[in-house]
């Protein structure tokens, strides 16, 4: 049984049952207080209160007659209302005398922009960037690796883990990144994260503020874009084109930090040149910023292999970041980022400050999946799936554009990009029609932050890991019915009083 936030004074001339009455009227007409919800008892609410049982029995006699509760032999009191008296739970029937410190949070709040607005109703195929194939957990591996950690070491449950993250994970970590992308980093150097977005707010809360300048690439992924927002840092955005960043646009005077993602841009795909990488570092060094290097879906590489990383070419100047969000799944929350070793103490120092460390058994488990190498074996099934799975997008693509307009990004990753030829309607018309026949199409804005206002949209990016082939086939024919229908509606005349053409679901 619950307890109302009740009080009584005796100073106001209202009689107690009329006291209780008011207030536990207020609650219900705020929300507070939801039909069906059950009432204390008298006997508890007037020990509770210091009142007789007369008083409270009064007060509940009140709320009868005002039709706000209802009285059920051998049950009790429960709230029974008419929907027409509820107000609107965000302006309850109290007001503050001032306005709250909080009060201009809301306005100011900005997202990781990693979940976008979902339709109202969801399409029935979603080419959703970033979200992995649902084979990627590899659920049976895990429930058995858990219930042998809970059976043999469950009092770690009554530990805290240690705020840089497990040492067996750390440990793991290092020796793969030194096998599959040469960095050469030791144990101490890995800190383990909720995922990339909280490694990206730990550096900016160290580096960025209102003198600071913070340099990314346009277009970037947005949860980095709007940290330099949230910190109020100068942003310097730079333009990308085949090879990357475009370097030789890079701001000359200092700068605090750099974010990009060069082994697959987000979001358009291109791989960074490693002549770009080598004038990056340089600018950096000139300039005292500090690179952070995301490499979110940089495990997947199809047709070619990927130029050394950042940071295994000036380890002193770049944070390395990686994510599991991608090669098992972004329900984990887990990632890492390898700090230079002058900063690893403060960044464990914040790590604690912000949630004393990662939940232990994640990691756990994890350490053990790669201690068995699950992972690697994981990694090129996974590898072989997506490719598959991109290849036939690459077919379906051909198959409604025939040939004409440009992909980037397939070499590597999850997603990839496709600028619309010139004659066509822009991207987010094309996505409209799309999603009219079931299939979610992005646009640019819908999944990335850009600095170009652009008036006439022109890419649309395409995520396929979490389609099965045979569904990306289905889907692209339904991208292919919308596209000729918008088609027919440009050519074929409409008729005084005709209706438009619909786009209903096939």
């Amino acid at each position: 049984m619950f307890s109302l936030p009740l009080s009584l004074s005796r100073q106001d001339s209202k009689p107690f049952k009329q006291q209780i009455a008011d207030q536990i009227a207020s609650l219900i007409r705020a929300g507070r207080l939801q039909e069906g919800d059950r009432l204390p008892a008298i006997n508890r609410m007037s020990s509770l209160l210091q009142v007789s049982k007369n008083t409270v029995l009064g007060a509940y006699e009140l709320l009868i007659d005002s039709n706000l509760i209802e009285s059920r032999p051998s049950r009790g009191y429960f709230v029974t209302l008419e929907r027409t008296l509820l107000v609107n739970p965000k302006n309850p029937d109290f007001v503050l005398d001032r306005p709250a410190v909080y009060s201009g949070a809301a306005n100011s709040a900005l997202s990781s922009g990693v979940c976008g607005q979902t339709p109202a109703i969801p399409p029935r195929y979603d080419f959703k960037v970033g979200r992995p194939s649902l084979h990627a957990f590899p659920q049976r591996q895990f429930i058995t690796l858990s219930n042998q950690l809970l059976r043999h070491v469950s009092c770690a449950m009554a530990e805290y883990a240690p705020p840089a993250g497990l040492w067996g994970l750390r440990v793991q970590i290092a020796d793969y990144l030194s096998a599959s992308k040469a960095l050469k980093v030791e144990p101490e150097q890995v800190l383990i994260t909720a995922g990339s977005q909280e490694a990206l707010s730990l550096i900016a809360s160290h580096f960025l503020d209102r003198d600071g300048a913070a340099v990314f690439e346009s277009p970037c992924y947005t949860g980095f874009r709007n940290l330099v927002r949230r910190h109020g840092a100068v942003a310097v955005p730079i333009p990308v084109d085949a090879e990357g960043l475009r370097t030789a646009l890079l701001p000359e005077g200092p700068a605090r930090l750099a974010y990009v993602t060069p082994s697959h841009q987000y979001p358009l795909g291109y791989t960074m040149s490693m002549a770009r990488r080598r004038q990056l570092l340089e600018w950096a060094g000139r300039s005292g910023a500090l690179v952070i290097e995301d490499d979110y879906d940089g495990d997947f590489c199809y047709d070619s292999v990927l130029p050394l990383p950042l940071a295994a070419m000036s380890p002193a100047q770049v944070i390395y970041l990686g994510t599991f969000s991608k090669t098992l799944g972004p329900g984990l929350r887990l990632g890492y980022m390898v700090c230079p070793p002058a900063l690893v103490d403060d960044f464990v120092e914040r790590k604690a400050l912000l949630n004393n460390g990662s939940p232990w058994l994640t990691q756990a488990v994890l350490a053990r999946y790669f201690d068995e190498c699950c992972f690697a074996r994981h990694l090129q099934y996974l590898r072989r799936r997506y490719q598959e799975q991109r290849d036939e997008l690459l077919r379906g693509i051909e198959a409604v554009w025939g040939g004409e307009g440009t992909v980037s990004g397939q070499n590597s990753g999850m997603h990839l990009a496709f600028e619309l030829p010139a004659d066509s309607p822009d991207a987010n018309l094309i996505s409209t029609a799309a999603l009219g026949y079931g299939v979610r199409l992005y646009p640019l804005s819908h999944a990335a932050s850009s600095e170009v206002d652009d008036a006439n949209p022109r890419h649309l990016l395409f995520g396929y890991a979490a389609l099965e082939v045979d569904e990306i086939v289905r889907a692209m024919s339904r991208v292919n019915a919308a596209c000729r229908q918008m088609e027919r509606a440009r050519h074929e005349p409409v008729e005084a009083g005709a209706l438009p053409l619909p786009c209903g679901s096939a």
